[in-house]
C-alpha cells in the first residue's frame, strides 16, 4: 500500500501513476489531501474514507474483494468504460462515474465537500444484546452519554423497529424532530449540520446527543441504504455513532455490521445469557469487525465475567454490577449527565477507549 494511511482523508485507489498524478492535482485545487492505495485491499480505509475515487481498472478487483457496501464510491475513467463494468459498479454500490478530464470541476466540488462537513474521523460502535432483557438499549444510551460527556458529538441510532424505542428510554419520545420514516427517500449524502439540527437532541456539554428513533405510528424494517448515509454523516461530523442493533439478522442490521468499527455484545451473567450469546457470536463471525464483551451482573449462580468471556472466546471490555435505582429511572428517562462513578458510565468509558484504540 502506498501513500498516507488515514481514514479521515478521501481515498484514491489506482495503480496508474498518470491517473494518480491527475487526481492529486485536482485534489490540490480543492485544498484536499488524499490517501492512496494501489489496490482495494484495505478494509479499514474502505470503511472510513469520506469518499473513494476508484480507478475503473480496479473495479473488478474491488467487486471480487466483496467490501462492505457504503455511499461515496465514485469510479474515475479517462476513456469510455467497457459494458461489463456497469454490472460490477451496481454490485459495489457505486454512486456515479466521472471522467478525470471532462468532469474536473465536479471532482473538485466532490472532494471539497468531503471535508467541508467536519473532520471525517467519527467512529461507529454497534451494541447488541445476547437475549431479551440483556440491557443493550440502555447500554447504547450510556455509551452515547459517555461520548458526549467527553466533549464529542454523539449520534444515537435506534435500528430495532420492534423495541420500545431509544427515545422512550431517554425520555425524548415527545421531542420534535426527524424519525427514521422521514428519511425513507434519502439517497447520497446527508448534510451533517442539517441532520443534527433536525433530530431530537439531549443537551450535554458542548456537543450533546442527537437521537434518531422510530415514530409511534409506523413500524417497518429500515432501508439499509438510508442507514448507510446516516452512518456516513456521523463519520463526517466526527461524532461517536452508537447503534442499538436488533438481534435478528436483516439487511439493515447486516449493513451496520459491515460499516461499524466495533460490536459490543451485552451478556447477562447467567446460563441463559451465555447460551444465547453463543448463537449471536456465530452470526457475528461472518463479518469483518472487532467484537468485544460487556457482562452484566449479578450472576444468580456465580458465573464470573472472565468465565463468560472464556466460554465465548471474546475479549472482555467491561463488567457491570446492577444499579438499584435504574428501573425506576427508566420510567422517566435515562439521565447520565452526572454521576460519573455509576457502573453504566464506567463500562461505557471502557468501550469508548476500545473504540478509539488504533487498529
Amino acid at each position: 500500500m502506498d501513500g498516507v494511511v488515514d481514514g479521515g482523508r478521501a481515498l484514491i485507489v489506482t495503480a496508474d501513476e498518470g491517473l494518480l498524478d491527475e487526481v492529486l492535482r485536482i485534489a490540490a485545487a480543492a485544498g484536499v489531501e488524499m490517501a492512496h492505495c494501489r489496490e482495494p485491499t484495505s478494509r479499514t480505509l474502505w470503511r472510513t474514507a469520506p469518499v473513494i475515487l476508484l480507478d475503473a481498472a480496479q473495479v473488478r478487483a474491488a467487486a471480487e474483494a466483496r467490501p462492505a457496501r457504503r455511499p461515496g464510491i465514485v469510479v474515475i475513467v479517462d476513456a469510455d468504460p467497457p459494458e461489463a463494468m456497469w454490472e460490477l459498479c451496481v454490485r459495489l454500490g457505486v454512486d456515479r462515474t466521472l471522467h478525470v478530464h471532462r468532469d474536473e470541476v465536479e471532482l473538485i466540488e466532490l472532494l471539497a465537500d468531503s471535508v467541508r462537513d467536519g473532520p471525517a474521523d467519527g467512529r461507529c460502535v454497534a451494541v447488541v444484546g445476547a437475549c431479551g432483557g440483556a440491557g443493550a438499549s440502555v447500554f447504547a444510551g450510556a455509551v452515547a452519554f459517555a461520548g458526549a460527556r467527553s466533549g464529542r458529538p454523539a449520534l444515537l441510532l435506534d435500528c430495532d423497529p420492534w423495541g420500545a424505542g431509544l427515545d422512550v428510554i431517554l425520555g425524548v419520545e415527545h421531542s420534535p424532530g426527524l424519525r427514521w420514516s422521514d428519511l425513507s427517500a434519502t439517497a447520497g449524502r446527508l448534510p451533517v449540520g442539517e441532520l443534527v439540527r433536525a433530530l431530537p437532541r439531549i443537551r450535554l456539554g458542548p456537543a450533546g446527543i442527537s437521537v434518531l428513533a422510530h415514530d409511534r405510528e409506523t413500524v417497518h424494517d429500515l432501508d439499509p441504504d438510508v442507514v448507510d448515509v446516516v452512518i456516513d454523516a456521523g463519520r463526517r461530523s466526527g461524532a461517536v455513532t452508537v447503534v442499538d442493533l436488533p438481534r435478528p439478522p436483516g439487511p439493515a442490521a447486516d449493513r451496520v455490521l459491515e460499516r461499524c468499527d466495533l460490536v459490543v455484545l451485552v451478556v447477562p451473567a447467567d446460563v441463559r445469557g451465555c447460551w444465547a450469546a453463543d448463537r449471536i457470536c456465530r452470526r457475528l463471525s461472518g463479518f469483518d469487525v472487532a467484537v468485544g464483551l460487556v457482562v452484566r451482573g449479578p450472576s444468580p449462580c456465580g458465573i464470573g465475567a472472565d468465565d463468560v468471556a472464556g466460554s465465548l472466546g471474546l475479549p472482555l471490555l467491561a463488567q457491570m454490577r446492577a444499579e438499584s435505582g435504574l428501573a425506576n429511572e427508566l420510567e422517566f428517562g435515562l439521565s447520565l449527565a452526572s454521576g460519573g462513578r455509576r457502573p453504566l458510565l464506567k463500562a461505557a468509558r471502557r468501550v469508548l477507549a476500545e473504540l478509539d484504540r488504533p487498529a
